[in-house]
């Protein structure tokens, strides 16, 4: 029993799931509350008066969400003696 328990633990610390979901999940709101703030014209959204504008300002975020989001997993997928000598 202790060790499946050791080998289960060792798999979910060396794949990161819990952290992986949590960054996926986390980029997902942010795209979710940009795209509100479009609709109802909102934050940096409300100076654009045409909703080509907004759009193209909405893509150009979520495209720096998604940008965020790949190297913060990219990060993760480094072993942990490479991330302490890059901070």
């Amino acid at each position: 029993m202790t060790f499946l328990v050791g080998i289960s633990s060792g798999f979910m610390g060396y794949f990161k799931y819990k952290e992986r979901s949590f960054y996926l999940q986390q980029t997902a709101d942010a795209i979710e509350s940009e795209w509100e703030a479009v609709e109802i014209g909102v934050g940096r959204y409300k100076h654009i008066d045409n909703e080509e504008g907004r759009l193209a300002e909405f893509v150009e975020e979520v495209h720096r969400l998604k940008s965020e989001q790949k190297k913060r997993q990219q990060n993760l997928e480094q072993p942990p003696e490479s991330r302490n000598s890059a901070e």
